[in-house]
């Protein structure tokens, strides 16, 4: 999470802009349309959202043992397999960014393992100093010290070029305090989700405290959608760009921030698709049963927006300088996709789910 945004961007649109995506047709309130609609949340709560916090687990997991015997045993092997590790749960947790509800919100866990841009010198302060560098010591920290990218920052190094000879002491306990707080705050989620949370937006209108309505459920569901498309154009590409300052940018370290904002953005067709850990039924089989020019519209907006960051040739801190047509173009792309998830899906399922 960048520091200077919240999460939660969200359009707020006329209510005459329900007619714009839907079909000519009222709704079909039949039994065949209500099965689906639970059977839409009922796959995306439990192979979707708790799959993923499930897979995030067990790659934090197998970076804190890739942690270990690098600390152990300091190679430049060793230091590969942990920075293909941490590039891994990256992966997960970018896609899950399109889904950022639930216990991940209300737990506060996003800014805990994800504030941007990172204070390098603070980390060092840190490293210099003779405080015992333990969990308990990671997890009292501010969150631009702890999470992700400390960890990046350490097995990278400032320049990205660092090699297993250069890690210090300090910075081998240091790597595995943060890779266990890491651990921690993963397993939190997951057992947050996997304990009830699931079941809540399964059972949405059912029963459900947290969603009285499936409406709300699916709202909820477009919301985080259109939402990481804003954080990603509007912070993640826009303000490096905007100041033309690499030192704002994601993930520079390892380089990975292009590849950062692409996940964002594929996660976003994994929950419209209900195909995360399986292929199940998503929201996209309620817009395809009642309006398929929007289905078509949205894949094709997709489509164009990772195309648009895919074209970008170099990493992000040098694109913002040397590829500023190709960065325009993705925010441009991205925003697009936004417009038609916050102006279209969403006022499609407030008419179609209630």
């Amino acid at each position: 999470m960048n520091t200077s945004i919240k999460r939660s961007i969200a359009l707020v649109l006329p209510v005459t802009l329900l007619a714009l995506s839907c079909s000519k047709n009222d709704p079909v309130n039949n039994a065949d349309n209500a099965t689906l609609k639970t059977e839409v949340l009922a796959n995306i709560s439990a192979n979707v959202c708790a799959a993923s916090y499930d897979d995030m687990y067990a790659k934090t997991q197998e970076l804190q043992a890739a942690v270990t015997t690098l600390n152990t045993t300091p190679t430049d092997a060793n230091l590969a397999t942990a920075r293909t590790k941490w590039k891994a749960i990256r992966t997960t947790w970018e896609q899950s960014e399109a889904w950022l509800f639930g216990p991940v919100e209300s737990g506060n866990i996003d800014p805990r393992i994800d504030t941007w841009p990172v204070d390098f010198n603070a980390l060092e302060t840190i490293l210099n100093s003779s405080d015992v560098l333990n969990e308990a010591y990671v997890d009292g920290l501010d969150d631009a010290l702890k999470g992700f990218h400390p960890i990046e920052y350490i097995l990278w190094g400032q320049n990205g070029t660092k090699t297993a000879a250069q890690l210090k002491p300090r910075e081998k306990d240091f790597l595995a305090a943060l890779t266990q707080n890491l651990v921690k705050l993963s397993k939190e989620v997951k057992d947050s989700w996997t304990n009830g949370y699931k079941d809540q937006l399964a059972n949405a209108g059912k029963g459900s405290s947290e969603f009285t309505t499936q409406q709300a459920a699916f709202v909820q569901i477009a919301d985080g959608m259109a939402g990481i498309c804003g954080e990603v154009a509007d912070s993640k590409l826009k303000e490096p760009f905007d100041q033309q300052d690499p030192n704002l940018e994601e993930s520079p370290f390892a380089k990975n921030s292009i590849t950062d904002f692409t996940n964002n953005i594929k996660g976003i067709m994994a929950i419209y698709q209900g195909n995360f850990a399986a292929d199940g039924k998503g929201v996209e089989d309620v817009v395809r049963a009642n309006n398929l020019s929007l289905d078509a519209e949205i894949k094709s907006k997709h489509a164009a927006a990772i195309a648009a960051l895919d074209a970008i040739d170099k990493p992000f801190g040098e694109a913002i300088i040397s590829e500023q047509s190709k960065v325009q173009n993705a925010m441009n792309k991205i925003t697009e996709l936004a417009e038609v998830l916050d102006g279209k899906l969403k006022p499609f399922l407030v008419q179609y789910t209630k």
